[in-house]
């Protein structure tokens, strides 16, 4: 059986972008291979980084970081 994919912040930034992640790396300012670690990763974003994220996507905070807005 199959693990079904949930769609992560990176997955929602990628689309937003309409580009590559070769592409969305050039436009947040790192390396592609830090696209691919992050994909590694789950998805997760880097909070450090935030303002970047949100401009280059068009995406709000909560899209990109639902971390921070969880029910508590």
């Amino acid at each position: 059986m199959s693990k079904q994919h949930r769609v992560t912040p990176l997955d929602k930034a990628l689309s937003a972008a309409g580009c590559s992640q070769k592409e969305l790396a050039e436009r947040v300012g790192v390396t592609p291979q830090a696209i691919s670690l992050l994909k590694k990763r789950g998805g997760t974003l880097p909070l450090q980084s935030a303002h970047i994220w949100v401009k280059v996507t068009g995406l709000s905070l909560e899209e990109l970081f639902p971390q921070l807005y969880k029910a508590a």
